[in-house]
């Protein structure tokens, strides 16, 4: 493995096969913010936030590559570090980030989880739906506006090299009298004081045609170190901000030894403030955490534990307070032999939002049945081509369905099938099955690129059930673009599976308790086994965005829907996008 990491590495290194920049770019009806409004070029945007303050214009250079880390392990860097260069700006910041893709026959795309993208939708960083993918050797240039303040992170929208390393934080701050729980911190030092949980796996998964659904992860690491360090002055309080940068199903629970935590904001957005000894978070999701140093002055663990896929696997991080020598820590007792606190963990979905919400009558409800189905198919029926043009009046049924004998996690019974050209860009492109959900079985191929159509301004109840009828597992989603309100979340009773009728009859029954109150409003959710997650969105800006669970095709077929909300893109801003020509990547590399 590592004389093939080697190989990649000097072939990225030899070759540059042209450059697909959007030097001419500049986002719809912001082109003053991107002006670079700094006087000194060389200031940071990590700095305290201010009313009457320009923006400025956050510049970064990224360049991803295979590389040999410090422990002699292969993975994809950016810059030659992983995670990857921490993002940290005010609120109204331009961020610009040049990628630079140096990955042979990779191609790459960068999403900003939890970040809207209004007004710019083809940043958001999803090939094939919202740009061309960024090929080998090229380079894109991402540009949009930092519009609203909290905890996201970046990453590669592929799973493979996400896990391999491709990611990093991006913390928009904002002037501390708008910052609804300021009261209750003495300090947030974002760049210092971000906890960022991510897995490393025993090989490289990107390209590797395995089924990659088998292979665990080996070990957590926080901030990509064993021992990660957090300095702290006793007697004050600070914010942490916590996040599960881990692809696969992997949900972690973080605690502090002898410290309680007061959880303030979950996926960016304030909630009210709620204790908690542990909390836990599930693949994408983030956390921001009140931590007091009021205990006796010394140095205590921070523990991130694996559960699901990451089952056995830990990490740890250093509480410290200032003056103390941690090498007692590292020379003394090991945070795995330390005694775990049974006490229960905290999750997103149960928390609830700041400010009560505004009922609405007129609710469009739409049913997302989701479950692991085992597809009966003979070799004659498999086509090695990415689309079967020559039996066009049977079914499809792609080659990397061989690679899951287990099945395929699917969304109304239908595979998603990303268009041969982006949606958001070329709406009229019908080169591709396509399907309405709710009605995909008018489609007779397994995959189909299943739409969900939308209006600015009208709300829109999703009932994501976990059927459970072919796996015993839940599923993380994560919508792009909007902001979930997440009213219901459940199990069946009797732990058996739940359809579609069984789903509605309990709803019907009033089971189904929905809290229109105070829901927290999120971008990532869990699907509990045999059980439901109901969320509600209201659409207020265009675009084309991914709902999706991203590990669950892990190296097959891809789990999502499209919601597409009418967006008008300037013929000028399509002209200085990157062109996909008549390329078209496999499923199994984008997903």
């Amino acid at each position: 493995m590592k004389l093939i990491v080697c190989c990649m590495i000097i072939i990225a290194n030899i070759s540059n096969n042209g450059k697909a920049s959007l030097d001419s770019f500049s986002p719809a009806r912001t082109n003053i913010l991107l002006e670079d409004t700094t006087r000194n070029s060389d200031q940071s945007c990590y700095r305290p936030c201010k009313f009457n303050v320009k923006p400025r214009r956050c510049h970064y250079q990224f360049k991803i590559e295979p590389s040999i880390l410090e422990d002699g392990k292969p993975a994809l860097t950016i810059n030659g570090m992983t995670p990857g260069p921490p993002i940290n700006v005010c609120m109204n910041d331009v961020i610009v980030v040049e990628v630079q893709n140096k990955v042979p026959d990779q191609d790459l795309a960068i999403h900003w989880h939890g970040v809207e993208q209004k007004g710019t939708p083809y940043m958001d960083g999803v090939p094939m739906v919202t740009q061309c993918p960024i090929t080998y050797g090229s380079t894109y240039k991402y540009a949009f506006i930092a519009t609203s303040p909290g905890t996201f992170f970046y990453h590669s929208d592929s799973v493979s090299h996400q896990s391999d390393g491709v990611y990093g934080a991006l913390i928009v701050n904002q002037p501390q009298p708008l910052e609804p729980h300021s009261s209750l911190y003495d300090y947030d030092r974002s760049k210092e004081h971000t906890v960022m949980v991510a897995a490393k796996f025993p090989q490289l998964l990107t390209a590797n045609l395995e089924d990659l659904g088998r292979v665990q992860p080996n070990a957590l690491v926080i901030n990509g170190e064993d021992n990660f360090k957090l300095f702290m002055m006793p007697g004050y309080s600070y914010r942490l901000r916590l996040i599960n940068a881990v692809a696969i199903e992997c949900p972690i629970t973080i605690s502090i030894d002898n410290h309680e935590m007061t959880v303030i904001a979950t996926d960016g957005r304030a909630v009210k403030p709620t204790s908690a000894k542990k909390v836990l978070l599930y693949p994408g999701e983030r956390m921001d955490v009140v931590v007091r140093a009021a205990e006796e002055s010394g140095g205590y663990w921070v523990r991130a534990q694996g559960s699901a896929a990451c089952a056995g696997v830990s990490a740890a991080a250093m509480f410290l307070y200032s003056g103390f020598n941690y090498t007692a820590m590292l020379d003394g007792q090991k945070h795995s032999d330390l005694p775990t606190d049974n006490a229960a963990a905290v999750s997103g979905q149960t928390l609830k939002s700041l400010q009560d919400v505004t009922h609405v009558p007129e609710v469009k409800s739409v049913y997302l049945g989701i479950d692991k189905n085992i597809i009966q198919i003979k070799d004659s029926d498999n086509d090695f081509r990415y689309i079967s043009d020559a039996l066009p009046t049977k079914p499809f049924f792609p080659a990397s369905l061989s690679l899951r004998d287990s099945g395929v996690v699917q969304i109304n019974n239908k595979s998603f099938l990303y268009p041969s050209a982006p949606i958001l860009l070329k709406p009229k492109d019908k080169r591709e099955p396509s399907c309405l959900v709710g009605e995909e079985q008018l489609v007779n191929d397994l995959q189909c690129l299943q739409v969900l159509n939308a209006q600015e301004g009208e709300l829109i109840e999703l009932a994501l059930v976990n059927e459970g009828f072919g796996s015993n597992e839940s599923y993380t989603f994560h919508i792009h673009g909007y902001g979930m309100q997440v009213i219901a979340t459940g199990k069946n009773t009797d732990d058996a599976p739940l359809s579609k009728v069984k789903f509605q009859s309990l709803d019907k029954e009033g089971k189904i308790i929905r809290n229109l109150q105070n829901p927290p409003t999120k971008d990532t959710i869990t699907v509990p086994n045999k059980g439901y997650a109901v969320v509600r969105i209201r659409p207020d800006h265009g675009g084309s965005w991914l709902l999706e669970c991203r590990a669950c095709g892990l190296s097959s077929l891809p789990t999502a829907i499209v919601i597409r909300v009418p967006q008008s893109i300037p013929r000028a801003v399509i002209d200085s996008l990157p062109k996909c020509g008549s390329y078209k990547p496999p499923d199994v590399l984008l997903n």
